[in-house]
C-alpha cells in the first residue's frame, strides 16, 4: 500500500477561505510543505529546511488546523510523545472564486502575500544549494540538474493551452516518480527544488510607437 492510500491523502487540496490562505503566506510553512514528501517529525522538517525546531511547531500548529497537513503517527521517546506529519494532499491551490467581487476583501494582498512566501521559500533553498555545491555553473553535468529562466513568451490561447497540458501532464508523470522514490527508499534519488510561475502578463504602461 503506498503513503498515499496509507494516510488516506487527497488528490487536490483547494484553498477556498482567506484564513488558510493567509496561514500559508509564510516562507518555511511553504518550506515545510515541500520537505512532506513522507512523513516527518518537527526535528526531521527543522534539519531539512535549516530552521531551529523550537520554531516550527507554532507553524505546524497552524498548517494543523488548517487541515493543510496532518499527524499520520505517534511515538513515545524517552518518555516524549513525538509526533509524524505528513500532507493532506498530492496538489495544493486557491479556488479562483476567493478573488472575486470586491477587492478590498483584502484576498489580492494575501495572494501577494503568498506569491512572495513561495519565492522566499526557492530563494532560501538555492542559496543552501549553493553553498552545498549542488548549484555550479561551472561543473560538468550541472547544466542538466539545475535550470535557471525568466523568459516572455508570445502565444495565442491556443498554444497556451496546449503549453499548460503539456506542462500539467508533465508535473503528473513525475510527481508520481517522486512518490514511488520515496516509497521504495530509492538511494539514487535525490530531492529537486522546482517553482513555476506562468501567468498572463499584464500590459506595458509605456506605448511605444
Amino acid at each position: 500500500m503506498s503513503l498515499i492510500e496509507k494516510y488516506n491523502v487527497q488528490e487536490n487540496f483547494i484553498i477556498k477561505d482567506l484564513d488558510t490562505l493567509k496561514k500559508m503566506t509564510h516562507p518555511q510553512r511553504i518550506e515545510i510543505l515541500q520537505t512532506l514528501q513522507s512523513p516527518r517529525t518537527v526535528k526531521e522538517i527543522a534539519e531539512e529546511i535549516g530552521a531551529d525546531h523550537t520554531k516550527l511547531y507554532y507553524h505546524i500548529r497552524q498548517m494543523e488546523q488548517a487541515k493543510v497537513i496532518q499527524v499520520v503517527e505517534t511515538n513515545i521517546v524517552s518518555g516524549i510523545v513525538e509526533k509524524k506529519y505528513f500532507v493532506t494532499a498530492k496538489n495544493y491551490t486557491v479556488d479562483k472564486n476567493l478573488f472575486a467581487g470586491e477587492v478590498d476583501n483584502g484576498s489580492d494582498a494575501v495572494f501577494t502575500n503568498l506569491i512572495d512566501a513561495m519565492f522566499s521559500s526557492t530563494q532560501h533553498q538555492a542559496k543552501r544549494a549553493v553553498e552545498a555545491g549542488f548549484i555550479s555553473p561551472n561543473e560538468e553535468g550541472s547544466q542538466k540538474q539545475t535550470i535557471l529562466i525568466s523568459s516572455i513568451y508570445t502565444l495565442t490561447d491556443e498554444q497556451m493551452g496546449v503549453l499548460h497540458d503539456r506542462l500539467m501532464a508533465t508535473f503528473e508523470e513525475f510527481g508520481e516518480m517522486a512518490i514511488k522514490n520515496k516509497e521504495d527508499d530509492n538511494d539514487e534519488a535525490k530531492d529537486y527544488m522546482f517553482t513555476m510561475a506562468l501567468f498572463r502578463k499584464s500590459p506595458s504602461e509605456l506605448e511605444i510607437d
